[in-house]
């Protein structure tokens, strides 16, 4: 991974609001999102409401989003990412160097390790993409002390990965995880489900790239560990390794679907949902069971590139999974994880009678489906069965 430098200031109209169990940052004007780890406090905004500066009071990393509408006559000749974020390190004197590439539906982002001093050293990672809206750009800023460097650069990281700047690609690889590993070209892989064999295909970079996202997310979920927030960046880690795995997993779902729904209706008709989804979730019942022995310093969830050819799963992968395939089918479906069962599991909507896990609020109830027995959805161990014991994942 090459390395290049950025800064601003911050941006926009946005809202910090709290979205069903998640911290995020999002603006209608200019169409963007942030899933910023738990915790931050704005610290300060511009008066054109086009910069704001972001706090952590537990740890030493700070953020800056700006928006730089480029129809504003009072900007100079801004017509790229790349000079949009030249000309924000530039006006903090921060020594730079800017790197152009492509990511989702942006031809032309740009991003850079940078260094600066204000009242002390600083350095940190900035990426700068166009935005919807014509001539505007976003521009974010991550950037702790020199000496915290190191050990904060996953939270920096972090922070970045979570920019969206246009919702169909939501559920796609993130910005920094885009420049770390890009395409390299076709991989294959073969799945065996309801006695079919379905070839479909990954990218080559989509193994070590989801490990990357992976990693950079629990390191910043260890963080939390002992926080008054530990439940919601939980969350918030199953929620980003779920929005990187969509994009990558979209055409084995695609080809999945292709194949097995028209099978599932025929079987049964009057509930072709309730059909596809017992496939699916007896498919995972039948993968061998391997959950690494990682240190508390490592993941031991196997990414979902890495289940598909055959290098180990777990029952949060196996969960994730099935709600990869359930809601690419659109089926509504959710992890539940539980940290005194040391376990989790898929939850789907459906009418079909069984142990249901409820919607605190919604009144909408899903069926719990269990990935490591094989049984139906709703069939739940006695031992497993208090609902006061599950988190719920509500999946973007």
């Amino acid at each position: 991974m090459t390395r290049h430098k950025f800064f601003a200031i911050s941006a926009l109209i946005l809202l910090l609001s709290a979205v069903l169990f998640a911290e995020n940052i999002s603006d209608s004007i200019y169409d963007y999102s942030l899933d910023i780890p738990e915790g931050f406090e704005l610290a300060d905004i511009s008066e054109d409401q086009m910069s704001y500066h972001f706090t952590h009071p537990n740890y030493p990393v700070q953020f800056i989003l700006k928006i730089y509408d480029t129809q504003d006559s009072k900007l100079p000749n801004l017509n790229s990412s790349d000079k949009v974020l030249g000309y924000a390190l530039k006006k903090l004197s921060a020594s730079m160097e800017i790197d152009t590439f492509a990511w989702n539906n942006s031809p032309a982002c740009a991003i850079s390790d940078f260094s600066m001093t204000l009242d002390k050293k600083y350095s940190g990672w900035a990426v700068c993409a166009p935005l919807k809206k014509h001539g505007a750009f976003i521009v974010l800023l991550a950037y702790t002390t020199s000496e915290t460097r190191q050990s904060c650069n996953p939270f920096i990281m972090s922070i970045l990965n979570s920019l969206c700047t246009d919702q169909n690609f939501y559920c796609f690889p993130g910005i920094i995880a885009t420049y770390a590993f890009p395409c390299e070209g076709n991989r294959q892989v073969t799945l065996n489900i309801m006695n079919q064999k379905i070839v479909s295909t990954i990218d080559k970079s989509d193994v070590d790239a989801a490990q990357f996202v992976l990693e950079m997310e629990y390191n910043v979920l260890l963080l939390y560990s002992k926080h008054n927030l530990w439940k919601e960046a939980w969350q918030r880690y199953y929620r980003l390794i779920y929005r990187d795995s969509f994009g990558r997993l979209a055409q084995v779902s695609t080809d999945v679907i292709k194949t097995i729904y028209p099978l599932c209706a025929n079987a049964n008709s009057e509930n072709p949902e309730l059909m596809y989804a017992q496939t699916i979730l007896s498919w995972v019942q039948t993968f061998s069971y391997k959950r690494d022995n990682a240190s508390k310093e490592t993941t031991d969830f196997t990414n979902l590139p890495a289940v598909l050819c055959g290098e180990g799963n777990d029952c949060d992968s196996r969960s994730m999974l099935v709600c990869v395939l359930l809601r690419s089918a659109g089926l509504e479906s959710f992890m539940l994880i539980s940290r005194e069962y040391s376990h989790a599991m898929a939850a789907f909507e459906n009418k079909a009678p069984g142990q249901k896990y409820e919607v605190q609020g919604t009144g909408r109830e899903f069926l719990m489906g269990e990935t490591t027995a094989k049984v139906t959805w709703g069939t739940i161990a006695q031992d497993h069965a208090d609902r006061s014991k599950w988190i719920p994942v509500i999946l973007p």
